[in-house]
């Protein structure tokens, strides 16, 4: 979790996460009544606190929400700090603002971002990590996509699975990342299957 504060006033001023149009549309609804009654509630900003939501909301009986925020400094305490908490789990879901760092930023700009050690840390502690990436628009998704797993390669990260792309907001990528062999076949699978059942809202890239 980053606190807005600590990026500065232009990061804070941001209307990031304010597009509720799918709050009008009937189909959402369907999908997730109860996802979607906490979500409509979320539209006022008094009840937007993140601590209070993943305590309450219906997807705690399912998942365990880190909710530490990342320090500029010392980050690799939050680093140990998470893997002591999903100590139980095999699954790892970040979801960073923008995605996987690639090139060195300040320490104020990167904690918008994942790490690559970050990842290779979740995966030699015997997580699967799924990470949410988002691209610009000057590129396509497979040329961008291309990008990440050369730049994982590099760092002795394998991507296998297929990268689940969100047809409403195309700039969403979502990335997964296994070393072992029975849940990768496992996530392909899967994904392979969400694929099908939503495949208006999404498209699946192997590269």
């Amino acid at each position: 979790m980053v606190d807005p504060k600590k990026i500065g006033e232009k990061e804070v001023n941001k209307k990031d996460g304010e597009k509720r149009y799918f709050l009008q549309k009937n189909e959402f609804k369907k999908i997730d009544s109860k996802i979607y009654e906490e979500f409509v509630k979320l539209k006022s900003k008094k009840f937007r606190d993140i601590r209070n939501f993943t305590k309450k909301t219906h997807l705690s009986q399912y998942a365990s929400f880190y909710n530490k925020e990342i320090p500029l400094l010392n980050r690799e305490k939050w680093l140990s700090d998470s893997l002591k908490f999903f100590k139980k789990q095999e699954i790892v879901f970040l979801d960073p603002d923008n995605g996987l760092l690639k090139n060195k930023k300040s320490n104020k700009i990167s904690i918008k971002y994942v790490l690559v050690e970050e990842i290779k840390t979740y995966l030699s502690d015997k997580k699967t990590v799924i990470f949410t990436q988002f691209q610009s628009f000057n590129k396509t998704n497979l040329l961008y996509l291309n990008e990440i797993k050369n730049y994982l390669k590099m760092n002795n990260i394998k991507m296998n699975c297929p990268a689940i792309i969100n047809r409403t907001a195309p700039n969403t990528i979502f990335i997964s990342l296994s070393t072992n062999k029975k849940m990768e076949l496992t996530l392909k699978r899967n994904i392979k299957k969400y694929g099908l059942i939503h495949k208006n809202r999404v498209k699946l890239i192997t590269i």
